[in-house]
């Protein structure tokens, strides 16, 4: 059994990044969903670290504790900070995961420094036309954190952590089996901060991530072995079999139901996935 996680914190261009590193071997990054962090992973960490490898779960920049310097960033910038990151932690040449918007910063990375990063895992992959991602996107009209007579801001964190998890998971449904599950994801996302919050919803303010990413543009420059993953119930599979048709070199997993990572007992399940590929030749 490998010794328990340990957090610490790099310096970026633009501030210091938060990271969770349990293991050693090969290193393995592990890029979060938004808008969780490295916290998601916390189940997943050590069954990777008891297979022989060093994983390294970042929060991403503009997340959990992570700095804040990110307004309206594109995916592309996010990799680039962590490329400078990955530098501190000496990360020569590994392997990275990344999920729904991780995924995009993932494939940034790649593209950006191809001989680091010869595998690489897209969960979720946001290959959504613009049309499907407003679709997306409308589930969470009316959501803002901004003071509104009617009172809505007093419940907005739950309401919106509630929508993002049945995104995730279309049959999700608070329940007082689950309030620990809520209440950590509502925890990352007042993480994110007011400013970022609002920065997520609020139309006039400078967009970033996946709202102007272009996935159908970019998964062609990808020279890295690829596992494109999702499940039976994910928000993101419409954009899984267009993923496959633009990847030069790529392998598919589905996983039953909803996604592993929204259920501890999991894990292994989720974790045996991804060392299988990462071990294959």
């Amino acid at each position: 059994m490998s010794a328990p996680a340990r957090h610490g914190y790099v310096d970026g261009r633009h501030g210091q990044v938060h990271y969770t590193a349990q293991g050693e071997g090969p290193p393995v990054l592990l890029l979060h969903w938004a808008p969780s962090n490295a916290r998601q992973y916390q189940h997943v960490l050590p069954q990777l670290a008891d297979q022989g490898l060093r994983v390294i779960a970042f929060d991403l920049p503009g997340y959990g504790r992570s700095h804040k310097h990110t307004a309206g960033w594109s995916c592309g910038q996010l990799a680039a900070e962590l490329a400078v990151a990955c530098d501190a932690l000496d990360i020569a040449r590994g392997f990275a995961v990344g999920g729904h918007l991780s995924a995009a910063v993932v494939a940034e990375l790649a593209i950006l420094q191809p001989d680091r990063w010869p595998k690489i895992v897209l969960d979720g992959s946001p290959t959504l036309t613009s049309e499907e991602m407003a679709a997306l996107m409308s589930h969470f009209a009316g959501l803002s954190p901004l003071f509104d007579a009617s009172g809505s801001h007093k419940t907005f964190v739950w309401d919106m952590t509630e929508t993002f998890l049945g995104e995730w998971d279309p049959e999700y449904r608070a329940t007082p089996e689950n309030l620990a599950v809520q209440y950590d994801f509502m925890a990352d996302y007042l993480q994110m901060g007011y400013a970022a919050l609002r920065g997520y919803l609020d139309p006039a303010a400078p967009k970033g991530g996946l709202s102007t990413y272009q996935a159908i543009e970019r998964w062609p420059l990808l020279r890295a072995r690829v596992l494109a993953l999702t499940a039976e119930r994910e928000a993101l599979r419409p954009g899984h079999a267009r993923a496959l048709s633009l990847l030069q070199d790529a392998r598919e997993h589905c996983f039953a139901g909803s996604h592993p990572l929204l259920n501890p007992a999991r894990a292994a399940e989720y974790a045996n996935v991804i060392a299988t590929f990462l071990r294959a030749d």
